[in-house]
């Protein structure tokens, strides 16, 4: 697995500028932790990474190739997940919204939705109805989602903010795990104290421009 690079990324909401020709690196099994003011632009940054939102201008390069994101969103859904602050869960069971995230070709599909469940130790919660969820399961069954859909790079927007220690704690043993896999992560947060042990670097996005802090 090689690196995802991303180069000359610019959007402008208005007369605003929000980003000014952003680069940015994912290596395998790295956690990049991206840091900044509110309204700096850190989901924008990431939504477009993730092949959500159309930039300006902007490219990337992974196996394939240097493409424009303009015209290589398609291809950015299928390696990159975005996992949003408060992860949107359809109506339905927890069982059910899992169901939407796994490949349609996979074999054993039953088991490895089981499994996916107890990794985040919410196998109990799995004929509940998802809406009624707490942050921190909704969280997890994000990062369940996740698993099963074994994306390269992984975009997570403040994914403890507001969660108690005990949750905090648990969404930090599911990302070093994930780490462990070679999976790389972004985070943006306000609150990487408890993520400091998995943290490799950190980028802090100032002004439209992003510089590396470590």
């Amino acid at each position: 697995m090689t690196m995802m690079k991303y180069k000359h990324i610019r959007q402008r909401f208005g007369k605003r500028e929000i980003l000014h020709d952003v680069s940015i690196e994912l290596k395998p099994g790295q956690l990049l932790l991206l840091s900044g003011e509110n309204g700096a632009g850190k989901s924008t940054l990431l939504r477009i990474m993730a092949g959500l939102l159309k930039p300006d201008a902007g490219e990337f390069k992974d196996d394939s190739g240097v493409e424009p994101i303009s015209r290589g969103r398609k291809k950015l859904l299928e390696q990159v997940m975005y996992v949003h602050q408060t992860p949107y869960l359809f109506e339905g069971s927890v069982r059910k919204n899992l169901q939407f995230a796994q490949h349609k070709e996979a074999a054993d599909k039953r088991v490895q939705l089981d499994q996916a469940l107890e990794w985040v130790g919410l196998t109990h919660l799995k004929d509940a109805n998802a809406k009624t969820l707490s942050g921190g399961e909704r969280q997890r069954i994000a990062l369940a989602r996740a698993l099963l859909r074994r994306p390269r790079y992984l975009l997570l927007d403040e994914p403890t903010a507001h969660l108690d220690a005990q949750s905090n704690a648990q969404i930090a043993r599911l990302l070093g795990e994930l780490k462990s896999r070679t999976v790389s992560m972004l985070i943006a947060s306000h609150e990487p104290g408890h993520l400091n042990r998995l943290v490799d670097d950190e980028c802090r996005l100032d002004q439209g421009q992003l510089r590396l802090i470590s």
